[in-house]
């Protein structure tokens, strides 16, 4: 018996060890091919969150221009500046919310610059790009022309085409303003941008440019400066029931005729007018 039970245990004991050994080489299957796909899943992630990034600034570049339309960005991002600064020709970043344009110097052969549909206030910096063409800051919240015209024909000598419709800065005749108006303003710019070939929405004559010349810089309208609200005195502050109550005790006008008669003194008539014929 005790033969038989030894031989049993011994044999129970390396069936245990058989299955133990292989549970232990499936257990290291599950594990590598969990780790596996933990790796699989965050390779993927990685690349979805690099892929949304891109589709949320809604980048496209082909053939030197660069758009980023519609993507509520506040200035020029960085790792776009980096990637893709000295290959831009063209870049349009419309209806986004910029305030600034800091990074601009970063595209040294920048040729078409569109900012339209912004916040840019004044006053508005920009880097010096020589070969910058064409200009476009519609709608925007540019109040001083002479600061911006300034600062353009600095940083941008070969300025040709510019626009800058629904700015403060430029008059709308369509919106309440009448021709006139702008008219005087469009001799204005051409006055300080004498080189201009496009102003807003419409090409440059040369009668224009002649006209600028000659009346340009008397077209500046200036506007006065807000100052400070005079806050008056107890003294000087007036009761509206104050001024009724004086305003009844006044007597009324009256009418009625007189009678005048003609006395004659220090008159140069006297020395020919006797007394009984006056």
């Amino acid at each position: 018996m005790t033969d038989l039970f030894g031989g049993e245990l011994e044999s129970t004991e390396s069936d245990l060890e058989s299955s133990g050994s292989s549970n232990n080489g499936k257990s290291n299957e599950d594990s590598s091919q969990e780790s596996d796909g933990s790796e699989e899943s965050e390779s993927g992630e990685s690349d979805e969150e690099s892929s949304s990034s891109d589709e949320e600034l809604k980048i496209v570049f082909e053939k030197g221009k660069l758009t980023i339309l519609r993507s509520d960005i506040t200035e020029i991002p960085k790792n776009v500046i980096l990637e893709y600064g000295p290959k831009v020709t063209s870049l349009d970043l419309s209806h986004n919310s910029l305030t600034k344009l800091e990074g601009l110097s970063s595209f040294p052969n920048l040729e078409s610059l569109v900012v339209d549909n912004n916040v840019l206030e004044s006053p508005l910096k920009f880097p010096k790009l020589k070969k910058l063409k064409t200009l476009w800051v519609n709608k925007n919240q540019l109040k001083d022309l002479e600061q911006l015209l300034c600062s353009v024909k600095t940083c941008f000598p070969s300025l040709r085409y510019l626009s800058m419709f629904g700015n403060p800065c430029c008059p709308n005749f369509f919106i309440g303003k009448d021709h006139d108006d702008y008219k005087r303003y469009r001799l204005y710019v051409l006055y300080k941008l004498p080189k201009l070939n496009f102003l807003d929405s419409s090409p440059v004559q040369k009668s224009e440019k002649k006209e600028a010349k000659r009346v340009g810089q008397f077209m500046s309208v200036k506007k006065p400066k807000m100052q400070n609200k005079v806050v008056l005195e107890d003294k000087q502050k007036v009761d509206i029931n104050t001024i009724v109550k004086r305003n009844s005790k006044k007597k009324s006008a009256k009418f009625g005729y007189t009678k005048y008669r003609y006395v004659g003194k220090r008159s140069e008539g006297n020395r020919f007018i006797r007394d009984n014929q006056l």
